[in-house]
């Protein structure tokens, strides 16, 4: 070659270039891989493309990227990590190469570029150069010397970079979520959350202000929700003040709707286990540090009413006697949407719309539904939904065996074990609170039934008297045996004795 790069022969054990070495395969290889990069964003594109093949904690502990400049005042990222062998450094060079970056092997400040298929054993130098400079690359092509400018740490750079939105296919299915909220709408959170039963835990996070003219510290609600079902997911990202996070593992987690421009997962030992670290789409990162205590939301809904009874209070005010407070539950328009629709009462003037429909019905809904005919009304109960039978009434279980009407709500809206043990006399039946105001309805349980087994006639049929058809086989003749005669056969049943005499022949056959 013309260049003063020469290409590193098999075998062979002294190089020109300080600190290279061949390994067992023979391929030139120093202690350390370099990659120069012309910008950051060819640097976050190696990131990405190598995070979503491999994984980059294997080179994270001996990583470094540095800003550097030339001679000429040009500026470049140079990105180091340990070369352990050459199949790391092959995988390397071939996502670097195809981020647009060069590849280079040494051990200090000198570094010849890797192999590549126009030598696949590596390159050597033909003369060190002395320059001073922090590093010195040497390519095929050039020869640079670099002074490093300042050291980029890879955790700011990540911290850094603004997640990208998704299209609308590739959006998040996870079924555990984080969502921070801030404190005039947490409150509500926690009462919609425990209202709705979603297995959800919360805490309280607070930062010191970050300005020198607000005294306050910043604090927001942390939510960790599981199995929320979709209407809630999307009701928490349509309120303002509040943002739901998909968690990519135990310490981090992104936007719903977006997704970082290096793979977090990749790189999980960056975060701690005792924090929580959150990328919004805008840029911004929570960064939660230390995690305070999750405590479930059904814990911290409030009292509505209390009484105090104390003693102290009775002769303050003169109560010789505590006076238990009562106030009736009954039923109030709701304007949340209804869930857990398991049941439906129709009148008995609709019976004959009943069984017009249970023609069309599906063996499923045949089979799941449960019916109970009253005297006034008909009750179907399937704990799958109601949905198959589009008559009557529709009713929410709002407790076990304890159903309100659709559009409506219980006041005051007391938990559903306080309904179950208010109506522990009933229990093991079916309750219906009505939306005339009468007191509810209880139906037994023994009185439902599958819905295929009790709308079906009994069947009957009509006897037919039937024979079998007659047959009629001819009697065979008795021969029995007798004295042994000249002609046997004479006497046989049937036999003509006149025609048998006339067919003896006759000896003599002469006239007399």
């Amino acid at each position: 070659m013309t260049s003063f790069l020469e290409r590193a022969a098999l075998h062979q054990t002294r190089f020109r270039t300080p600190g290279v070495h061949p390994d067992s395969r023979g391929v030139v290889l120093g202690q350390k891989g370099l990659l120069l990069f012309p910008s950051l964003d060819r640097v976050v594109a190696f990131f990405r493309a190598y995070g979503d093949e491999g994984s980059l904690d294997e080179i994270l502990p001996s990583l470094t990227i540095q800003r550097v400049v030339s001679a000429l005042k040009t500026r470049e990222l140079v990105v180091t990590m340990a070369a352990e062998s050459s199949y790391r450094m092959d995988r390397i060079a071939a996502v670097a190469r195809l981020a647009g970056g060069d590849v280079f092997t040494g051990t200090q400040r000198q570094f010849v570029k890797y192999r590549d298929a126009v030598s696949p054993l590596g390159y050597d130098i033909s003369e060190v150069v002395e320059a001073k400079a922090d590093l010195v690359v040497h390519h095929d092509a050039y020869r640079q010397a670099y002074n490093v400018e300042r050291d980029v740490p890879f955790k700011d750079l990540v911290l850094k970079l603004t997640p990208y939105r998704l299209p609308p296919t590739e959006r998040a299915s996870g079924t555990r979520f984080f969502a921070t909220a801030e404190l005039g709408i947490g409150h509500a959170l926690v009462g919609y959350l425990f209202r709705w039963r979603a297995k959800a835990r919360v805490a309280l996070a607070e930062w010191p202000s970050s300005s020198a003219f607000d005294e306050r510290p910043k604090r927001l609600h942390v939510f960790e929700i599981e199995d929320a079902p979709p209407r809630i997911l999307a009701l928490l990202r349509s309120l303002p003040g509040v943002t739901v996070f998909e968690p990519l593992a135990r310490a981090f987690g992104v936007e719903v709707g977006f997704r970082h421009p290096i793979s977090l997962e990749s790189c999980q030992s960056l975060f701690a286990e005792s924090t929580l670290t959150l990328f919004r789409g805008d840029g911004q990162v929570v960064v939660i540090d230390p995690l305070p205590p999750f405590a479930p939301v059904r814990t911290l809904v409030r009292t509505p009413m209390s009484v105090d009874g104390s003693a102290e209070a009775e002769a303050a005010h003169g109560i010789g006697q505590t006076e238990s407070v009562i106030v009736p539950l009954r039923l109030a328009p709701s304007i949340l949407p209804a869930r857990n629709v398991v049941a439906t009462v129709l009148p008995a003037s609709q019976r004959a719309w009943l069984a017009k429909l249970l023609y069309v019905m599906p063996p499923r809904a045949l089979e799941s539904v449960q019916l109970a005919v009253g005297a006034e009304s008909l009750y179907l109960i399937d704990k799958n939904g109601i949905d198959g039978v589009p008559l009557g009434r529709f009713f929410c279980e709002v407790a076990h065996r304890i159903y309100v009407p659709t559009g409506m709500t219980l006041v005051p809206a007391v938990q559903p074990a306080v309904l179950e043990d208010m109506l522990a006399s009933q229990r093991g039946n079916h309750v219906f609170f009505e939306s005339d105001g009468a007191a509810p309805r209880v139906v037994p349980e023994h009185a439902f039934s599958s819905l295929s087994r009790s709308i079906l006639r009994a069947l009957a049929g009509t006897v037919v008297h039937a024979d079998m058809p007659g047959r009629e086989d001819p009697a065979l003749p008795l021969l029995s045996y007798g004295p042994e005669v000249r002609f046997p056969l004479w006497g046989a049943p049937g036999r003509d004795e006149t025609s048998a005499e006339s067919n003896v022949p006759k000896l003599g056959g002469g006239s007399r």
